[in-house]
């Protein structure tokens, strides 16, 4: 028995693609305009801490994932926003409803756009984002013990290797010694040792990954707070090791790194030992309820997007970034509960989605049977009070 499988019309592919263009376009720019904000951390990798340029774009990959979690449901709302807009302000949604067409078919292409767009981000949520987050962590980690040493500033307290500081009083241009070494070394917090030299290198350690410092004719200071104990060593070569840490256990990561069968071990161990995780449960509803934005603004970019808008593209776009922003901030209040201990994470982490799906089910529903202001669009409250506004100067 071969079940049915409905039809793909003209109007389908076409609101599709109406959708389609401004989302992808959306996608890109939000993309870039998150990255942008990395770029100075990243800049000064390169400049100050011998970080390749390809290495910096490999960093940028696995940062990725988890802007795209975001950037996919306010790019959807985008999309909807602006491709019903354009259809609304040509009266094409006019024509096509006075032929018949409900808005309830309408709509069907646009969630189908959103049904595929929500399983990319669920697939991003519980597998493509705890991954790279992973990866970016030892990478990160790598680098910085691998590759700060490389870029030692001359005259400052370099702290860039956790437990570290290095201060160098020149380096070399000709062949990057290293003059005037002052190292404080607090790893272990039992034991603190000072170590000065007259001079120094850098040796790198390919196959390890990590890095020595080597420094000739010196002292150690050392304090040992459980012997309560001190000393004074002279030395004519000493090796500072600096190695990365192999791969971290599951349970030694965070929650955001772990996978969706680590974090769940790890919040049933931490239950059965009476140390609930607030911060790993938050983050396991999370995964199930962030994706779900995309369905929810594409149902609310219908309704909104016939509305008129007085600025055009722009005041669309700015709607959409605002609900964005309304829901990233109920999500924020959200985990800030769960996290907590306060509410359950998976209501906590809900608040949102119950809040945008009361508001996109009502909007639609009214849109669908001609009830809404058709004249009158979101932006016109803003409108509104810059025009109060005026009015009061005039006045005054």
């Amino acid at each position: 028995m071969r079940l049915p499988f409905p039809k793909i019309t003209i109007l389908d592919r076409y609101v599709a693609w109406e959708v389609l263009a401004p989302f992808l376009m959306g996608v890109g720019l939000l993309t870039f305009a998150l990255v942008t904000g990395r770029l100075v951390k990243l800049t000064e990798m390169v400049v100050n801490h011998g970080v390749t340029v390809g290495e910096v774009l490999g960093l940028i990959a696995y940062i990725l994932p988890a802007f795209l979690e975001l950037t996919l449901g306010m790019a959807v709302l985008l999309g909807v926003l602006l491709g019903f807009g354009r259809m609304s302000n040509d009266q094409e949604m006019t024509a096509a409803r006075a032929c018949g067409v409900s808005l309830y078919r309408i709509a069907v292409p646009v969630m189908g756009v959103a049904l595929v767009v929500y399983a990319i981000a669920t697939w991003f949520a519980f597998s493509i984002r705890p991954w790279a987050n992973q990866q970016l962590e030892d990478r990160l980690y790598y680098l910085t013990r691998s590759k700060a040493t490389a870029g030692l500033r001359e005259k400052v307290f370099n702290d860039d290797l956790p437990g570290i500081m290095v201060y160098v009083d020149h380096v070399s241009d000709d062949d990057g010694t290293l003059h005037g070494v002052l190292i404080s070394d607090s790893r272990d917090p039992h034991q603190q040792t000072t170590i000065v030299g007259k001079s120094g290198i850098v040796l790198p350690d390919q196959k390890s990954g990590g890095t020595t410092l080597r420094l000739f004719d010196g002292s150690i200071f050392g304090t040992d707070s459980r012997r309560d104990q001190s000393h004074v060593t002279s030395f004519n070569i000493y090796d500072l090791t600096i190695r990365p840490k192999e791969s971290a256990a599951s349970s030694d990561r965070d929650p955001e790194e772990l996978s969706y069968a680590d974090l769940k071990d790890h919040i049933a161990t931490q239950r059965a030992e009476g140390k609930p995780d607030y911060e790993a449960e938050t983050e396991l509803a999370s995964r199930y309820t962030v994706p779900l934005a995309t369905l929810l603004f594409a149902m609310l970019g219908i309704s909104l997007g016939l509305k008129p808008a007085r600025g055009g593209h722009s005041e669309r776009f700015g709607v959409a970034v605002s609900l964005f922003f309304l829901y990233y901030g109920l999500m924020l209040v959200g985990r800030t509960l769960a996290e907590r201990g306060r509410l359950n994470p998976f209501i906590a982490m809900s608040i949102p989605d119950l809040v945008f799906v009361v508001l996109a089910v009502w909007l639609f529903v009214r849109a669908a049977q001609d009830k809404g202001n058709q004249g009158r669009g979101p932006g016109d409250v803003i409108w509104d009070v810059v025009e109060r506004f005026q009015r009061s100067r005039k006045a005054a």
